[in-house]
């Protein structure tokens, strides 16, 4: 069975590597991977079987775990629409879904600056919409999911573009 399904992938600024944007869908909701691929593999043509039997991990989920830069999924399946990656500056490597910033790997560290597993359930954890209604920092979201966009803007999409601001 392979889990990943491939999106999109991109070289290296060095030319050295691909990365590769992949859904995944083992834990039942929609999930994004981004994985960093020597130049031998075809990332259009990857075969995953990302499973674990009797609570053993195969050789796929290993091998997949080793090439990760980043990842995360959504439980509510919002801003899950047009998932991409791109890289800034030839130094920042940027996974977008839904017209946001989700993920931020920095190429000259070599570590993901920027990669929240689940923000909706860290959104949804502090429980900011039920306890203060309608009314988020000024803002009158008009539902949970636009609740949620503020939230994902000012958290995460506003601090990667900062980052790469600041850090060019």
């Amino acid at each position: 069975m392979n889990y990943l399904d491939y999106y999109q992938h991109i070289d290296s600024p060095d030319g050295k590597y691909y990365y590769g944007l992949y859904s995944d869908f083992s834990i039942g909701d929609p999930g994004f991977l981004v994985l960093k691929l020597d130049k031998k593999t075809n990332p259009e043509d990857l075969k995953i079987n990302y499973s674990i039997k009797n609570g053993v991990a195969g050789d796929d989920v290993q091998w997949i775990e080793d090439r990760t830069i980043l990842s995360n999924y959504d439980e509510a399946s919002q801003y899950c629409k047009d998932p991409k990656i791109e890289i800034i500056d030839n130094r920042f490597l940027v996974f977008s879904r839904g017209g946001f910033m989700f993920g931020l790997y920095d190429l000259k560290l070599e570590k993901d600056t920027f990669n929240n597993c689940c923000p909706w359930n860290e959104w949804a954890s502090q429980n900011i919409w039920a306890e203060k209604g309608p009314n988020y920092k000024g803002h009158v979201p008009k539902d949970e999911k636009s609740d949620y966009g503020i939230w994902i803007e000012k958290n995460i999409h506003n601090k990667i573009k900062d980052y790469i601001s600041n850090n060019k």
